[in-house]
């Protein structure tokens, strides 16, 4: 029994750790349908292929009863500014390649200031329009996002080898936020079911 409570107990002292406290205090924003599904038709990069981010969603995501893949994947992403690790901004380079930059990357003095200032605050100010509950400013803004990759990224780009590290932090931290996520969930259907 004690094993037992140790065990629990180092599980939440990670879950702190690593998704923060103020997470768990406070919902999740989840997308309506509509516009999680949109977003995830961006592309990423990540590191081995260029494919929407609907693929990474179900393939990481489980949907219930309540919520799609893409919901929850978005939830995730936009709880603790988790979209910095997203390689969704492309660029033709000089030499014809097409790199993809997330916006905490180090960008390449190739990308002129303009391109810059939308990689760093094109997602900030998504979060901002979500958390307000903007949808048709959000709608918006994906629009402006995809048309971006379509001007920007190559049908015929190779994706820059990327750390396999990155991805995997990545997908710890996606398990780690479904399963607060479903924590919160279960606590309301519990109270509205027990309050009737």
């Amino acid at each position: 029994m004690r094993r037992y409570f140790f065990n629990h107990y180092i599980l939440m002292l990670a879950l702190l750790l690593t998704i923060g406290p103020a997470s768990l205090l406070s919902a999740p924003v989840v997308l309506p349908r509509e516009q999680a599904t949109h977003f995830c038709q961006l592309l990423i990069n990540d590191g081995n292929s260029v494919s929407p981010l609907s693929v990474h969603a179900r393939r990481l995501m489980v949907p219930n009863d309540s919520l799609t893949a893409e919901q929850l994947f978005t939830a995730y992403l936009f709880q603790q500014d988790n979209w910095q690790m997203l390689r969704i901004f492309p660029h033709l380079a000089d030499d014809g390649t097409v790199n993809w930059y997330a916006p905490a990357d180090e960008l390449t003095a190739s990308l002129d200031t303009e391109h810059q200032k939308y990689i760093r605050e094109v997602l900030p100010r998504l979060q901002q329009e979500i958390m307000a509950g903007h949808w048709e400013t959000v709608d918006a803004c994906i629009d402006r996002m995809i048309q971006y990759q379509c001007q920007f990224g190559s049908s015929d780009s190779r994706p820059q080898p990327q750390s396999t590290a990155i991805i995997l932090i990545f997908l710890a931290f996606a398990a780690l936020f479904i399963g607060s996520l479903l924590v919160v969930q279960r606590k309301k259907y519990w109270k509205l079911h027990i309050s009737q």
